[in-house]
């Protein structure tokens, strides 16, 4: 018996060694979201474990770091995020994190030190970079790229996508972008966007601090101000971060003006944008060409983005063609670690200076003067300009007025509904019509919020004192009953699918196709049904049983092209070639079983698909239980 309880004893500690050994940070300390009065920092930590930062104001002369004062969070977790508010703009600090597992280990950093954003008034100076997923050819890129960028003590960093190479990959960041960035990041705040590659995962939300709806967001640094959009989701004329960044762009008094994303509005890459070895090039993507009229409009100074992974930079730019006065310059940032690649053979008739290599790029601003670097892994310049300001009236000609806001409290109703409309400017006169003809000054000027009790496709536009157009913006709204639902027994659960092989650029007839599988799924989902990697399509056909006679919104949120129809009616269009999208519509239905069809093709680089309804704006998947065949 004694044998037994040594051993048992001996076990016990030795379980206890074993997970003390594996208590340990798997994501060191990072730096997030600073301002002049505040700062995030994170870690991640292998098992749950308490959280500490101590920090203070960096002392001269100091013997020892000033670690006098501290933030805590209650309680134990894996994910450490700590705000640290109260701080002094343009000030230098010191920090450590220390955590201490359930075990009893407890792990204290080594003494980091960060600024918090300069004054309005000061210089500055930051570092650009996109595209630093791993890449089996040179998988240290990245860590020589965040070496260069700690060797040029920036005041941040801005990334414009891609960080990693699969986001819903958690090793993709815990075992190379973060070890590798560690160097800079422990230091330096990154600002990012999304990046096709983070395949909008949840991971990507976890780790970064950002403002509402986190992937959209605008912030300043000095007398800059910064616009941070996701290209991976719809940025057409009309649609939500089109709207937001007209808005912001308008209201901006900043010096300078940059917009940040992840596809390229002006790009010389080889094959992205076509075959040029053999054919022409579109010169860029439309994810990111639907914004440059924004650009052109509110005075951007520069656009910055990656996706293909060179270096390129533009001439200033405006009306697709060279202004070296009015124009906007795009530089093109896509070689912090990503697989290389190379230019049309044919030089573009915007290009102003290429390269093919993994680099960085750095912004040093005062006042009205910038100067510009661009700097290869191994610490070659490359590219370099000076730019000054003419005028330091930082506000935004007004080229075209900021067309009103256009709210209701429905647009899809059974018997009637009240539509407001919301100019920019207390002084802009609103003209409106309801038949779908062009509002000029001569159509219905908007006085008060009215009442629609039919269906309208309603137009505005706003005009200024002097009478400067805004751009129309248009809505529909429709009256309708509520739809029956169908008649219909020995329902079994799961809808019917067939999938399909082939390559296109918007849903085909399927119908008129020979399906490669059958089958029934449980989910609207691309993960439901087997197919291949690329270029494959599939229709899922049943029913969907509606609790509750009411209202309800669908969805769709594809890469590429989906369709849904409720009882045969188009009810979500999001066809075409795209990245991953979001498109809904909303319809009157009775409580019952109603027709449903789903349409998914993928072209290539990337799948998915889910569909279900929006509720308060938010994705909710159909359910097993709500599909039927």
């Amino acid at each position: 018996m004694k044998k037994i309880q040594f051993w048992g004893i001996l076990f016990v500690l030795g379980m206890f060694g074993l997970q003390a050994q594996t208590d340990s940070l798997l994501v060191k300390p990072y730096l997030q979201y600073a301002t002049q009065n505040s700062i995030h920092v994170l870690w991640e930590t292998t098992a749950p474990a308490s959280t500490l930062v101590e920090y203070g104001e960096a002392q001269l002369d100091a013997v020892a770091p000033n670690l006098s004062l501290k933030a805590t969070l209650a309680g134990n977790r894996l994910l450490h995020e700590v705000p640290i508010d109260n701080l002094k703009p343009a000030t230098k600090y010191v920090y450590r994190v220390t955590t201490v597992f359930e075990g009893g280990k407890k792990i204290v950093s080594p003494v980091y030190t960060f600024g918090t954003a300069v004054n309005d008034e000061d210089a500055y100076f930051f570092a650009f970079i996109g595209d630093s997923q791993r890449n089996s050819r040179t998988p240290k890129a990245w860590q020589r790229i965040a070496q260069r960028i700690w060797g040029d003590r920036p005041n941040f960093i801005v990334h414009a996508g891609d960080l990693v190479d699969s986001g819903n990959k958690k090793t993709d960041w815990t075992e190379h972008f973060f070890p590798y960035g560690h160097v800079a990041m422990s230091r330096f705040p990154m600002y990012t966007v999304l990046g096709n590659h983070e395949e909008d995962a949840q991971l990507y939300y976890d780790y970064f601090v950002n403002p509402e709806p986190e992937y959209y967001y605008t912030f300043k640094y000095g007398n800059a101000q910064f616009f941070m959009v996701d290209t991976n989701r719809d940025v057409r004329e009309g649609s939500e971060q089109f709207n937001w960044l007209e808005r912001e762009l308008a209201n901006s008094t900043a010096t300078w003006k940059f917009v940040v994303h992840h596809h390229p509005p002006y790009s010389s890459e080889e094959n992205d944008h076509g075959d040029t070895a053999i054919g022409a090039s579109s010169f860029g993507t439309d994810e990111g060409r639907n914004l440059v009229p924004l650009y052109e409009a509110y005075g951007v100074d520069f656009c910055l983005y990656g996706h293909t992974h060179v270096y390129e930079r533009s001439w200033p730019l405006k009306n697709n063609a060279v202004d070296t006065k009015n124009g906007v310059i795009y530089i093109n940032s896509g070689g912090a670690g990503g697989g290389l690649e190379d230019f049309d053979p044919t030089r573009s008739w915007f290009t102003q200076e290429l390269e093919t290599g993994h680099h960085y790029t750095t912004f040093a601003i005062f006042d009205n003067q910038l100067l510009f670097k661009a700097i290869s892994d191994q610490g070659r310049l490359f590219d370099t300009f000076q730019l000054q300001k003419d005028s330091h009236n930082a506000s935004a000609q007004v080229v075209q007025p900021v067309p009103a806001r256009i709210r209701s409290e429905a647009y899809v109703f059974e018997k009637s509904t009240q539509v407001s409309l919301e100019p920019f400017r207390p002084n802009d006169a609103v003209y409106y019509t309801l038949d779908g003809s062009e509002p000029t000054q001569s159509a219905t000027r908007y006085t008060k919020p009215f009442t629609l009790k039919g269906s309208a496709e309603l137009k505005s536009r706003s005009y200024t004192p002097d009478g400067k157009a805004s751009r129309m913006v248009s809505k529909s709204f429709e009256r309708m009953a509520a739809i029956p639902a169908s008649k219909v027994a020995g329902l079994q659960k799961g809808l019917r699918y067939k999938s399909y092989e082939g390559e296109w650029n918007e849903l085909p007839d399927f119908n008129s196709l020979k399906p490669v599988g059958k089958g029934v799924v449980k989910t609207a989902s691309d993960q439901a049904f087997p197919h291949r990697d690329d270029n494959f399509g599939v229709l899922m056909e049943g029913y969907l049983n509606i609790p509750e006679t009411g209202t309800y919104t669908f969805y769709t949120y594809s890469d590429d092209g989906s369709q849904l129809f409720i009882n045969d009616r188009l009810v979500v269009d999001n066809d075409g070639a795209h990245g991953k999208m979001e498109q809904s519509g909303t319809v009157i239905l009775k409580k019952g079983y109603h027709k449903i069809k789903i349409g998914y093709f993928d072209m290539r680089r990337g799948h998915t698909l889910s569909a279900g309804f929006l509720e308060n704006r938010l994705r909710v998947p159909f359910h097993p239980g709500q599909l039927w065949h």
